[in-house]
């Protein structure tokens, strides 16, 4: 942070001393920064290209590094550790996207009716969103369901919505082709309510 003397120079203001690490901590973080492109790498990989998923893995990672070193070095090997932590952070990070679209398109319709599952603050899209999401069950299979708001909602590619939901990503294509070709179509768009 910086700030102002006297003079109105700018000037660093004094480290809180518990947020400070100690010189091997400082060392080990040094090699997390060096290693960061090849961690931004892997967690790429893991979000299987989805880069704003890769910079929320890349993000946590950095933070419980940190957190971790704030009680001390480590006493073992840093990249084995970072590599570790970078896979664990990345694995979390879908299982808990995959809890969360299956939260939103399960197959228990009550969660549909319930407010607090919405990000919208108006009830009237709330009752839009729960209406769209009713006419969606009835035309889309369930598999198609999940890909659909996998891929529209949460920007994941093929890869990694096949490895969330357990099928192969030639299925998963196939089910956001057909999903796509049914919303689209001119029934599915008369009972959503969309203007012509």
């Amino acid at each position: 942070m910086i700030g102002s003397d006297e003079k109105g120079r700018k000037v660093p203001l004094p480290r809180d001393p518990s947020l400070t690490l100690s010189p091997e901590a400082q060392d080990q973080w040094s090699v997390y920064v060096g290693m960061r492109p090849a961690l931004r790498r892997r967690a790429y990989w893991l979000a299987r290209g989805a880069h704003h998923h890769a910079d929320d893995i890349c993000s946590k990672v950095g933070l419980a590094f940190y957190q971790r070193l704030l009680s001390g070095p480590l006493t073992g090997n840093v990249p084995a550790y970072l590599w570790r932590i970078t896979v664990n952070t990345g694995i979390a990070h879908l299982v808990e996207l995959d809890g969360r679209a299956e939260d939103f398109v399960g197959d228990e319709t009550t969660k549909l009716e319930d407010p607090d599952n919405f990000i919208s603050v108006n009830m009237t899209s709330k009752v839009e969103l729960a209406e769209a999401m009713t006419v969606l069950e009835a035309e889309f299979s369930p598999l198609q369901r999940k890909v659909y708001v996998l891929s529209e909602a949460y920007d994941l590619k093929a890869p990694v919505i096949a490895r969330l939901v357990g099928t192969t990503s030639g299925s998963v294509r196939d089910a956001l082709r057909h999903a796509r070709a049914k919303v689209a179509s001119a029934q599915v768009q008369r009972r959503l309510g969309a203007d012509d």
